[in-house]
């Protein structure tokens, strides 16, 4: 790395590599595409453009507001999910998470607890009662409604949990494309945001798309065309 300082000495200045930019999203024109305001939740922190959202559909809670879509791929760069610090036993209904991720939830959310095991195992815990962040200084507490009976839920199978955005499958269904990049916050200070996201009728370029997979594409009812993607 090339440095603007004289024989190391402090303070000095280092400058890293230059890199490009964002990509563009948009292979279309953005201004004739469907889009409309709305409600991220807080906690996610930076969401770049082209992120896949889900929407919040708890019984109470956050109910309405976007979250990320979680991925089939169990990915620790997926940020709408929260990974277990700790085993959750067959029936037992508490989660243990980092202090961070667990302002991405809020009391009366449902939340949803997965594991890897058979390329994906998925239970509904129901609402969120309690999220205790103040017996320990390291990690959180999280009440839910009720245990799931499976034996799988463990940090070797990538027990992770996040807000119930779909009504089937991984009960994380993509609905919208963020239009643009947006700081939902971390942690206590955490606001959300409020953004355009993409509706219709856009050609987006691909490789610019965050969690975009087979099944987001499904959803979405988006067409494969090379290296963009077609959302009618």
């Amino acid at each position: 790395m090339a440095s603007g300082a004289l024989g190391g000495s402090t303070p000095q200045l280092n400058w890293g590599p230059e890199l490009p930019g964002h990509k563009a999203l948009y292979y279309s024109i953005r201004e004739i595409a469907l889009i409309k305001d709305k409600s991220v939740q807080a906690g996610y922190g930076v969401l770049r453009a082209g992120t896949i959202l889900s929407e919040n559909i708890s019984a109470a809670g956050n109910i309405g507001k976007l979250v990320p879509c979680a991925t089939t791929l169990f990915d620790v760069g997926d940020v709408g999910r929260a990974f277990a610090l700790a085993e959750v036993a067959t029936g037992v209904d508490v989660i243990n998470v980092t202090m961070e991720d667990s302002y991405k939830f809020a009391v009366a959310d449902d939340l949803i607890l997965a594991n890897n095991d058979g390329g994906g195992e998925y239970g509904n815990g129901g609402a969120i009662i309690s999220i205790d962040r103040t017996t320990y200084s390291h990690y959180a507490i999280i009440t839910f409604t009720t245990g799931i009976a499976t034996a799988n839920n463990t940090v070797a199978k990538a027990c992770c949990c996040y807000v119930e955005s779909g009504a089937a499958g991984k009960l994380s269904t993509a609905k919208y494309i963020l239009d643009k990049d947006i700081d939902t916050g971390v942690g206590e200070d955490a606001q959300g945001a409020i953004t355009p996201v993409l509706v219709s009728n856009a050609i987006l370029y691909t490789n610019s798309l965050v969690n975009f997979d087979a099944a987001a594409a499904t959803a979405l009812g988006t067409v494969d065309d090379g290296q963009h993607t077609i959302l009618k």
